[in-house]
Parts: structure tokens; C-alpha cells; sequence
């Protein structure tokens, strides 16, 4: 049999492109290495609590999400708009007037930070927030760190407050990824929540598949070869094809390719804890390391913004580590307690470690010169397409606009 397409890779770009293909009534067929869907987006459930691989949100503010993904289906649980900074021994509120009126004080009054930081954060997000989405990616760009200099910052309070922020959105702690992508996240944060799925992060793929046959998606069918009428599986088996679609990670993409391995990527590690344990504030805020010691980058508490997260009214804690000094280092579940301890004191000495998530490739390095996600070249050459990393940017934002952007490419034939 021969299909119209055949899609590597079951992450969320692979699945939207199918998703167009569905539409348009063109036949295809997903093949997949891994043994379920999601590519990086996946959820396991551990003695009764949900865990993502690795700590992660839907940005409510995404515009291609928003075109694409059902919401109130989702039945998305939103963050509280601010963070917890812990700096000089302790925690520092940095909130949203608009929805947390009554830390208001705490945050005009808070040391992470001048009260000009703030004015300048304030400009900057109606900066970006006053022209459309995709201008961001064509105006000039430097590395992150050199635009919050130029732009102002001070150096307290990038940090204090930018270090561990993009690191967390970025996996990043020299902040050299590009400005168009600090540019970006402030956009959506403006614009949008930071939330989770009520039943995990897997929803998200899981609901791209649920318009598309059963049968068309291949779990554990590595490819092994491209050629020009399909593709070879590890196992021997040829699937023939007018078209190649390649959406996965960049490692996997270059190797299909043949291309030299270029770029760089970076990892994380991310522990799982419960406790029958509150955090010393109201309100879930997500926690950034201020201080810029110990392995501990941010922790977020994410049963206490998805009750179904856990299980018997305990606390879900997760606390992402980057950096291969941490990451690769043996005593690691023992350093973050240890840091946990001074943070929250002896009843961190009751928290049971769940599981541990060691992921090399979390993401690719976003240093500039950055691709245009708007103008990525969906076509490689003859009959093969892309839709993974290479030529745009990590994120959900991106795998779903790439998968789009793909799919009208191939439809225009």
C-alpha cells in the first residue's frame, strides 16, 4: 500500500500536520520510534500523581494554540500570574497587580529589583504586546543578556529575577538565547496563563490524535532510510510514499538527513517529591532561584493548581536542576534536599521522591542567529518535508505552527 505522506515522528508536530493532511483528505501514516505519542510531551502516572516529563505548561497566550487546541476540553488549571524569588534568605512575592491586588505592596517593595526594573518591565511588555506576533521574529536580535543591558535592566535584578526566569522557560542560565525569544515569552505572558491540563500535559497530543484513525499511527517503527517513494524501517519493512515528512527533535532530523550534528542542545533533570506539605505562601507561585546557588533552578507545586496531579490531598512538588554540574552528578536527589531543607525547613525530611526525569535533549540551544518560525522552508528537497526543529524553535507554539505551515506547503503541492 502507499500513502499520500508518510509522517516521521507522533510528537505535536507531526500530529498537526496529519491533522491537515486529515482534512484535506489526503491518506498518510505517522511512524513513531517511541512506544506512545507525544514526542517530548508526555505524562506518567506513579503511584497515583501525574507526572509530565519534565516540568511544563501550556502558555494559554500562544496564538497557534489557540487556533488548535480545544481549551475548556483540556479543562485547563491556571497558575497565579506572578512568582516566589527566594533571595537572601528569603521569599520575594513579584505579582500581577491586576489579578493578586494584595501583594501589590510586596511587589513595589520588593529587593529583587529597582522600582525602575519595574517601570522598564512594564514598557517592555507593551512593547512587544503593540505590534502582531509575528513581526517579533523579524526585528533585529542579540543574545538576551546583552538586551536587558542595553535596554536598561540592572544587573541585581537580571540576576535575580531574569537568570532563573528564562532558565526556566528556556533551560538556559547564561541567557543567551535570543531576544526575539525573550520577546516572545513576555508576549504570551502578557497575554495569557501559564496552566496545565487537568489530567496532565499528554492531553495535549492526546487530543490532537482524537480526530485521526486509529491505524495511522506506528508506535516502535524506527526509520531507518529516506528515499525518493517513502521510507525503510529498522525492521526491513519499506512504506512507500509521495512524501516525507520529517517532525522530530533536531539530533533525530540531522541523522536522517546525513547532516553534521551542529547547534548543541541542552538538558535537564527534573525531580518529583510529595509531601503532605504546603510552600510558606497563599498561592502556588512558581519559585525561582534568586540566589544562583545550589542545583535547584525553580520548583513548582503543580497539584496545587491541578488537584488530579495527586493523590490523597497530597502535594505534588517538582523541581527542575540544569547544568551538567548537577545534572550528571550521583548525589543529586541528596543536594536538592539539602537545599530544599534551608529553604522550607525539616519537613522536607518527610518528602518521598516519586521519580526522577533525566532528559538530555530538552531542548536545542536558541542562540542568535535565529530562523523566522513564520518563513521556516517546510521543503528539504523532491519529495521530503519538515516540520521538526531545524529551521524554527522549540516550543509548542512552534511544533504546532510548524506542523501547519507543513501541511499547506504539501497541500499547494
Amino acid at each position: 500500500m502507499s500513502f499520500d505522506a508518510v509522517i516521521i515522528g507522533a510528537g505535536i508536530s507531526g500530529l498537526t500536520c496529519a491533522n491537515y493532511l486529515q482534512r484535506h483528505q489526503k491518506s498518510y501514516i505517522i511512524v513513531d520510534a517511541d512506544k506512545r505519542i507525544g514526542g517530548r510531551i508526555k505524562t506518567d502516572t506513579v503511584n497515583g500523581f501525574k507526572l509530565d516529563h519534565g516540568f511544563q505548561v501550556l502558555q494559554t497566550g500562544y496564538p497557534e494554540a489557540r487556533r488548535t487546541l480545544d481549551y475548556k476540553a483540556l479543562n485547563l488549571m491556571k497558575f497565579p500570574a506572578g512568582v516566589a524569588v527566594r533571595s537572601n534568605g528569603k521569599f520575594h512575592m513579584i505579582a500581577d497587580p491586576r489579578y493578586h491586588f494584595r501583594h501589590l505592596y510586596s511587589t513595589i517593595s520588593s529587593p529583587i529589583g529597582t522600582f525602575k526594573d519595574r517601570l522598564l518591565m512594564l514598557r517592555l511588555a507593551r512593547t512587544v504586546s503593540s505590534c502582531p506576533f509575528a513581526e517579533l521574529f523579524s526585528q533585529p536580535e542579540e543574545k538576551t543578556i546583552d538586551f536587558l543591558s542595553h535596554y536598561g535592566f540592572s544587573e541585581g535584578f537580571i540576576n535575580r529575577f531574569f537568570v532563573p526566569f528564562f532558565a526556566g522557560a528556556c533551560l538556559d542560565r547564561e541567557i543567551t538565547a535570543s531576544s526575539r525569544v525573550l520577546k516572545y515569552i513576555f508576549r504570551v505572558f502578557a497575554e495569557g496563563d501559564a496552566a496545565l491540563p487537568a489530567l496532565g500535559m499528554a492531553e495535549i497530543p492526546r487530543q490532537l490524535a482524537t480526530n485521526l484513525p486509529e491505524d495511522c499511527v506506528r508506535l516502535q517503527s524506527r526509520v531507518e532510510k529516506i528515499d525518493n517513494d517513502g521510507v525503510l524501517l529498522a525492521s526491513g519493512e519499506k512504506i512507500q510514499a509521495d512524501a516525507v515528512v520529517i517532525a522530530t527533535s533536531a539530533p533525530a532530523e540531522r541523522q536522517l538527513l546525513g547532516i553534521e550534528q551542529e547547534g548543541g542542545s541542552v538538558g535537564e533533570s527534573c525531580l518529583y517529591f510529595t509531601g503532605e506539605w504546603l510552600p510558606p505562601f497563599n498561592e502556588p507561585f512558581l519559585i525561582l532561584n534568586g540566589e544562583g546557588t545550589g542545583p535547584i533552578n525553580n520548583i513548582a507545586f503543580p497539584s496545587l493548581v491541578a488537584p488530579e496531579y495527586a493523590t490523597d490531598g497530597r502535594t505534588l512538588i517538582a523541581v527542575v536542576v540544569l547544568g551538567d554540574e548537577y545534572c550528571k552528578n550521583p548525589e543529586l536527589q541528596k543536594l536538592v534536599r539539602d537545599q530544599c531543607r534551608k529553604w522550607f525547613g525539616g519537613a522536607v525530611d518527610d518528602w518521598e521522591h516519586l521519580h526522577t526525569y533525566e532528559i538530555n535533549h530538552a531542548l536545542p540551544l536558541q542562540e542568535p542567529p535565529t530562523q523566522d518560525p513564520y518563513r521556516q522552508p517546510a521543503l528539504v528537497s523532491g519529495n521530503t518535508y519538515r516540520c521538526g526543529e531545524i529551521g524554527t524553535l522549540p516550543g509548542t507554539q512552534w511544533a504546532l505552527l510548524a506542523g501547519r505551515l507543513t501541511a499547506e506547503t504539501m497541500l499547494r503541492g
